[in-house]
């Protein structure tokens, strides 16, 4: 099995990689919206408006735009010498973190048919931001030194379904909640 997968995503690594990685952001928001229904017993169906939304950013906005950054990024830093690797896991999240958060909340607030759809992204990004460095200098670490270029997409979509349920959890709080300028958040971080 493990061979004509292999197989697939050498012939068509562009398609196999936005379907893994669309999937893991769909299974992500599905995963936490059953979890709410579990804790909510008032929520007692999946809100598929937001599943499809879902969808969107992870088949047609984020999962591509990696596909192309990952081969742009192997063809400027070849090779897996720990060297190599650690300069790849910085500029990936030092170019494509930040872009990946924005086209998030930006394509969700677009989707949403917010008024202002960079709102929720100047609000949460630099705590979301973060908390990906927490996240995905590990997780970048074994995709970049382990993991063969094809597959990149691929294990970052499954990794991506851990970190779109700590993004769906972000994107579940209002924005009040995140803003700076809330006393109660500014005394949390004092106790950081």
């Amino acid at each position: 099995m493990w061979s004509r997968t292999k197989q697939i995503f050498q012939k068509r690594p562009l398609l196999m990689n936005m379907m893994s990685f669309g999937t893991m952001y769909v299974s992500a928001e599905v995963a936490q919206q059953c979890i709410l229904m579990q804790l909510n017993p008032e929520k007692k169906h999946i809100d598929w408006n937001l599943v499809k939304n879902y969808a969107i950013i992870g088949w047609g906005g984020i999962g591509p735009a990696l596909f192309y950054w990952y081969r742009v990024l192997d063809r400027l830093l070849p090779g897996a010498t720990r060297a190599m690797v650690v300069k790849k896991v910085l500029t990936d999240q030092l170019c494509s973190s930040p872009a990946c958060i924005a086209m998030f909340f930006a394509g969700m607030g677009v989707l949403e048919g917010k008024e202002d759809v960079f709102a929720e992204l100047k609000a949460k990004f630099w705590s979301t931001y973060k908390m990906s460095c927490c996240f995905w200098l590990p997780a970048q670490a074994i995709n970049f030194a382990l993991l063969p270029p094809y597959t990149r997409v691929a294990f970052v979509g499954v990794a991506s379904f851990i970190w779109v349920n700590v993004l769906c959890l972000v994107k579940r709080q209002e924005i009040s909640e995140t803003k700076i300028d809330n006393p109660e958040v500014l005394e949390k971080a004092a106790k950081d």
